[in-house]
């Protein structure tokens, strides 16, 4: 439907907004439609929108500027009207604006507020279970900000519209995700220090509602990975995008997003599940985060079990492997669900039952509802008697957890997230999440404030202590002036705060892409993936250790190279180059028998079942002695693996990957760089003969010559 006016004011790409200059044309035309046109919201307020009358509509063109909406493959000219809002909604969306736009700081770089923005968008915004019922001025458009729903195409425009606010040049673009001209979508190209970076925030917004809370992968993707899904129209003004882009890389986006503070205060709206039981009891679930650990993932929960009477009731922290925000995605968009799924989740796995039992063995951790595979199907347990919750299990999830209650009755749920205190300018300070459900424009929303301070006020009972210096106000203002850090109540009820550690954790510091990436090459050592089970099989089906001497018994390790074996070529890449290494190094070690015609020998013991299992174990073991040691402890890694896994082969094992310094060397570097430390504070101890580390780790060489 064409949009009639009497009289337009356009206002040119660099032209100031003039708000005055429309109140005038609406004083002397006070009964006729006025449209405004403007290129973006830059230099307009709720406030100046608010001083108009009602006759007034705003066209928004963003990314439908009127060359595309002439010449554009799906735009066309429809999409004209589809950016044009009344009086009320521009103030609505220009006030959503604005409320993201009060965590911008100043300093930030483009790269910063780019992050801020997009973390915001992809978390508070979903995509529209029900686009293909609504209107394209609905779901294409800036409308999402207030209906918090849209699909590509809103998503694209709405982050154009913050990076034009900010001066971030970036560009709307549309295509499809098919060679073969299938599949329309839209995304975005932005131009941050002469580079172009594209980004798909639709797609990582997906990945955040299947269940993946910190999800960047397409802010930073790589360049031929972006290019085989994204193909633009003729139209674009950026082309052939494997010579003209650029990829952020991937640990400099988690370098920037831990710096900034974003995720240190968060709310989740958008993954609370309301439960209801057969017998009618109800339960409000929240997830606030996942984890991967020894190869599978864990989601961490905020869990209010709700009484007859309506009253919520004391809050609990939980863990499970079960993923339901995956579940409410799946309701949301109509995908197949597995019959009793939903029943099982809120019946068992939630069940009071199943949390008591998981209370009664000193964990938190709930377990899971589906117990095995076939085929393509998996068996629910029929009762929470069926989850099993192993030792190994209950152990990673006994943070300290305690309740507290304000003197207005309001009540929060804190985390102690460090087992020990860590350093932080060389102070001692310890983490805490707290958890909060809070009441905002009328509905109640959990929110998350991570802090950190020098006590444990876990031992503080002091009610000024909880009214005062835990009050929701001051944990609001807290993450923006200090991020997170609020100092300590002392024993006379003052605040105190050292300037050392508000200078550590403030996050308004200029951070910059380019910056971060020569500190990167100065500091040669990145950051390296410790690689799945799955990927351990590929790098060493791919890959083989090589060494261009000679002399077979030469010394020198620098002549050991990574060499591709389907096509000869030596790996350059640091990162594969690590990997590969400790691939080859473990089927080395873990083929302890060969098969006939094996492509590697010894590969079918190296990755079975077994092998797999032993492989968890001895990764989470080495990270752990990392975390506390700088170093990785292989005698006592050889001790715990003797002592609790029932491979008959895992005591043989150990040693073969340790039977060198050179081997014992790779892999100690190897986890100390995943966990980002560069420098080793001492040499890890080979173990060289089954009969010396027998020695070594239970001081009885015969008994362990004997490889029992």
């Amino acid at each position: 439907m064409k949009y009639d006016y009497q009289y337009k004011i356009t206002f040119s790409l660099n032209e100031l907004f003039d708000i005055n200059y429309i109140k005038n044309v609406c004083n002397r035309h006070p009964n006729s439609k006025i449209l405004v046109e403007v290129q973006n919201t830059k230099g307009m307020t709720s406030s100046m929108i608010r001083q108009l009358g009602s006759n007034v509509a705003i066209r928004i063109a963003g990314g439908f500027d009127e060359e595309r909406c002439k010449n554009g493959h799906f735009t066309g000219n429809g999409y004209t009207e589809s950016v044009i809002y009344t009086r009320n909604e521009t103030v609505k969306i220009l006030e959503e604006i604005e409320r993201i736009e009060s965590g911008l700081n100043k300093n930030w770089s483009d790269i910063q507020k780019l992050l801020y923005v997009y973390d915001r968008l992809k978390t508070g915004i979903m995509y529209d279970p029900k686009f293909e019922h609504k209107l394209s001025s609905e779901i294409r458009s800036l409308r999402g900000l207030i209906t918090k729903q849209t699909v590509c195409v809103g998503y694209a425009l709405i982050l154009k519209e913050f990076m034009d606010r900010n001066g971030i040049s970036c560009e709307y673009a549309e295509g499809y995700t098919n060679a073969n001209g299938t599949g329309a979508h839209s995304w975005n190209i932005v131009n941050i220090g002469g580079k172009k970076y594209p980004i798909d925030l639709t797609w990582d917004n997906t990945a955040f509602r299947s269940g993946k809370s910190n999800s960047f992968d397409w802010l930073g993707k790589d360049i031929p990975t972006f290019s085989r899904s994204h193909y633009p129209v003729s139209g674009e003004k950026t082309q052939d995008y494997e010579h003209t882009l650029s990829q952020i890389d991937s640990q400099i986006i988690k370098q920037i997003y831990s710096q900034m503070g974003i995720g240190r205060a968060r709310d989740y709206r958008s993954t609370t599940y309301y439960g209801t039981r057969k017998d009618g009891s109800r339960y409000i679930v929240a997830q606030i985060g996942d984890d991967r650990i020894n190869n599978e993932t864990y989601y961490r929960y905020y869990y209010v079990d709700i009484s007859k009477d309506g009253k919520r009731q004391l809050p609990l922290i939980l863990y499970s492997n079960t993923n339901v925000t995956h579940l409410v995605d799946s309701k949301n968009f109509g995908k197949p669900i597995p019959p009793n799924y939903e029943e099982a989740i809120d019946n068992i796995l939630f069940s009071r039952e199943n949390i008591a039992d998981s209370i009664a063995k000193k964990t938190y951790y709930i377990g899971k509802v589906r117990k095995s595979k076939v085929g393509n199907k998996f068996e629910l347990v029929s009762s929470y008697h069926e989850i099993p919750k192993p030792e190994e299990k209950r152990k990673l999830f006994m943070y300290p957890t305690r309740r507290f209650t304000r003197s207005d009755g309001s009540v929060f749920i804190a985390q102690q997230m460090f087992e020990t205190p860590h350093k932080a300018n060389g102070i001692d300070v310890m983490r805490y999440d707290i958890f909060e459900m809070v009441n905002e424009n009328g509905k109640e929303v959990l929110k998350r404030n991570t802090v950190f301070t020098e006590r444990n006020f876990f031992k503080d009972n002091r009610q000024n202590m909880i009214d005062d210096y835990l009050s929701r106000e001051r944990l609001d203002r807290k993450v923006g002036e200090a991020g997170g850090y609020i100092g300590y109540y002392d024993a006379n009820g003052i605040r105190t705060y050292n300037p050392d550690l508000v200078k550590f954790f403030e996050t308004s510091k200029k951070v910059d892409i380019d910056s971060l990436s020569r500190q990167k090459k100065h500091t040669n050592t990145p950051i390296v993936k410790i690689p799945s089970f799955s990927e351990l099989k590929d790098l060493a089906s791919k890959y083989e250790i090589f060494t261009d001497s000679k002399d077979p018994f030469d010394p020198d390790t620098s002549k050991i190279k990574i060499r591709d074996i389907k096509t000869g070529q030596i790996q350059t890449d640091k990162s594969i180059i690590d990997r590969a290494m400790f691939a080859n190094i473990w089927l080395i070690s873990a083929g302890v028998k060969y098969y006939q015609d094996e492509a590697r020998p010894g590969a079918n013991y190296a990755f079975n079942d077994s092998a797999e299992e032993l492989y968890n174990t001895i990764c989470k073991q080495l990270l752990d002695s990392c975390k506390c040691k700088g170093v990785i402890d292989t005698v006592d890694l050889l001790r715990n693996i003797a002592n609790n896994n029932r491979y008959k082969h895992s005591r043989e094992i150990i040693v073969n990957l340790f039977r060198s310094p050179y081997q014992t060397e790779i892999i100690n570097k190897i986890f100390l760089q995943s966990l980002g430390i560069n420098r080793q504070v001492q040499s890890p101890e080979p173990l060289y003969t089954m009969s010396y580390a027998g020695e070594l780790a239970f001081g009885d060489e015969n008994s362990n010559a004997k490889g029992r």
